[in-house]
């Protein structure tokens, strides 16, 4: 029978600690995302990327829920959920969005490299490519182009079929990542871009898109105009079952 001295125990109580501390702190490092870069795109829209968990993946198009504490958090509160725009081939998860005068756009905009969000809830979501034998008609309304950037730039990536239409309607001229898909574009014959300045409706789709009604239609915008636009496109004839829809709360007709 062996005799454990007393020496052998403090080294295993020790060796015990450290475990538990290093398992706490990694399960810390889990639940963050860490600021790397930030980056201006057009307008008063910014791209935040971040270093995750080797254990974060997501799939092309899907969203997380973040927390950013912060001092004097106004109605809207220190939540918020955000498609993951960048592609998942970067390995850097990345949230882009307009920066308001919210409390929490405000206390985004001001985070310093280093700076974590605090991670509510990994990545989920179905707003993600579907194959099809027939074209897709992606229908974008200004920051609701996210979950398009990074669906586009991961197919782009892998030399997957990019069967797509694609209308993106902005306010302005100043478009976030058309220089990028207008790249894609030039060496994807398939993947067809139609730039739409102000409100797009089901009306203007079709003028664009041929045979609308036997496509799968994907809406993304500000929440009143996805469901407007719902409505307008199954009121001409689209099946329910060919609409998918990714609705972006706190955003209007007036700022999308």
């Amino acid at each position: 029978m062996s005799i454990i001295s007393g020496t052998d125990l403090r080294a295993i109580s020790c060796c015990a600690i450290i475990i538990k501390v290093y398992k706490e702190a990694e399960a810390a490092m889990a639940d963050t995302l860490k600021l790397i870069k930030k980056t201006h795109l057009a307008d008063n829209v910014w791209t935040f990327k971040f270093e995750a968990h080797p254990a974060f993946g997501w799939t092309a198009g899907q969203y997380i829920q973040v927390e950013l504490p912060h001092a004097n958090p106004d109605q809207e509160g220190t939540k918020r959920f955000f498609t993951v725009s960048a592609a998942p081939y970067e390995g850097h998860p990345a949230i882009t969005t307009r920066i308001t005068e919210s409390s929490f756009k405000q206390a985004l905009v001001n985070l310093p490299e280093d700076g974590v969000l605090k991670l509510q809830a990994k990545p989920t979501g179905d707003f993600t490519w579907t194959d099809s034998s027939s074209q897709l008609v992606f229908v974008a309304a200004g920051i609701g182009i996210t979950p398009y950037h990074s669906i586009l730039t991961q197919r782009a990536h892998d030399r997957a079929p990019l069967n797509v239409a694609l209308a993106y309607a902005n306010r302005t001229d100043a478009i976030p990542f058309k220089d990028e898909f207008d790249a894609i574009a030039a060496t994807e014959p398939k993947l067809k871009i139609s730039y739409v300045t102000g409100l797009v409706t089901a009306g203007r789709i079709a003028e664009l898109v041929p045979d609308l009604h036997k496509k799968l239609v994907y809406v993304s915008g500000p929440e009143p105009m996805v469901e407007v636009l719902g409505d307008q496109l199954k009121s001409a004839g689209l099946p329910e079952s060919q609409l998918k829809q990714d609705f972006f709360p706190n955003y209007t007709e007036a700022q999308f």
